[in-house]
């Protein structure tokens, strides 16, 4: 009985086909409570700027799961994930004013953001590849445009403010609590997406990402599972719109900019496509990618006197993004996931390599 606690290996389809087949015996389910327990407790003797920074990370990687869903599992490319971002936070903003509290406001957010998706979705499921990705560019330049336009909702280009989330009758204030909130809305959603990844509506996302030909043939409906795809992308896209105008408390249309898009874009790739760790671990990597390039300018900018911290930095990191991109593209085209999982057969098989 020890040793069946103790085994590293699966013995039936049940356990194969486990949400998380790493928390099967003993050891994995150990390092699943101390990597929670860490989550916990990380903010604690953090400064409340890194603390920041993290809460930013979270809110990305729930619309990196998005994007992900879209592209990396159904194979749809789209560059206006920004916009669904920004229909998720002005239609927080707009529900705010008549004080709901954010479990009513959240999901609302992300239905708006999935109706309108859905809409677009339906012209655009009969293109495919790069007309497919101006198709969704086109659609960012509408939402941009209307969001500039529609003063009266969205306050224009100068922004609107957004109140405070309440939760119970209690304001949720501080970056501190802001942390458990985005995290645990992060876990369920990434929770989500790992069990639709198993299930019929994954399998078919993944078939039809493969060969569309040949998941049609199987008897799988492409314009159901692209319309799917695309209104469960832009729920997510939305949840995380509605976190971070919460968290910014003001928001106006450069908060949603291409370059959003691009950078959501460039978190799948670099952190895995169609893999749910690949969406985590690239939100964090691309997130926390330009506070290291300021750390490093400002730590050379005492050996460099005349270095420009400001200019160098926006500079700097727009290079190191393409660059980035670039190098895993060459190097690494499965991205992190794929780094994460070779570390886990390494130490799964130490100190023998065979």
């Amino acid at each position: 009985m020890a040793m069946k606690f103790f085994r590293n290996y699966r013995v039936s389809y049940r356990e194969d086909r486990a949400i998380f087949p790493t928390l099967i015996n003993f050891w994995p389910r150990f390092w699943f409570v101390v990597i929670a327990l860490a989550l916990l407790l990380l903010p604690l003797p953090l400064q409340q700027y890194w603390i920041y920074t993290i809460n930013l990370g979270l809110i990305a990687v729930i619309g990196a799961l998005g994007l992900n869903l879209l592209t990396g599992y159904s194979g749809q490319i789209s560059i206006a994930h920004a916009s669904f971002l920004a229909l998720g936070a002005y239609t927080t903003a707009y529900l705010g004013r008549f004080g709901l509290p954010l479990y009513l406001v959240i999901p609302a957010a992300g239905a708006i953001a999935a109706l309108v998706g859905g809409i677009v979705a339906v012209p655009a499921l009969r293109l495919r590849g790069l007309y497919l990705a101006l198709a969704t560019l086109a659609f960012y330049a509408i939402i941009d445009f209307a969001i500039r336009k529609a003063d009266f909702l969205t306050g224009g280009a100068a922004g609107t403010s957004v109140a405070a989330p309440t939760m119970f009758g209690k304001t949720v204030a501080g970056d501190l609590s802001f942390y458990y909130l985005t995290l645990g809305i992060a876990a369920i959603c990434t929770f989500f997406v790992k069990n639709l990844e198993r299930g019929k509506v994954g399998r078919a996302m993944m078939a039809v990402r493969d060969s569309d030909i040949a998941a049609e043939m199987a008897g799988i409906s492409l314009f159901w599972t692209k319309l799917t795809a695309f209104g469960i992308s832009s729920f997510l896209g939305g949840i995380a719109g509605s976190l971070l105008a919460y968290y910014l408390q003001f928001i106006n249309p450069d908060n949603f900019g291409l370059a959003v898009s691009i950078s959501y874009v460039a978190m799948i790739i670099v952190g895995g496509l169609g893999t749910v760790i690949g969406s985590v671990f690239g939100a964090i990597f691309m997130v926390f990618l330009p506070e290291v390039v300021r750390v490093v300018l400002h730590a050379s900018s005492s050996v460099i006197p005349k270095l420009d911290v400001a200019a160098s930095g926006a500079f700097a990191e727009g290079a190191i993004y393409g660059l980035v991109i670039i190098l895993f593209l060459m190097f690494k085209p499965e991205g992190l996931a794929r780094l994460w999982r070779d570390l886990l057969i390494y130490f799964r098989s130490w100190p023998f390599t065979y």
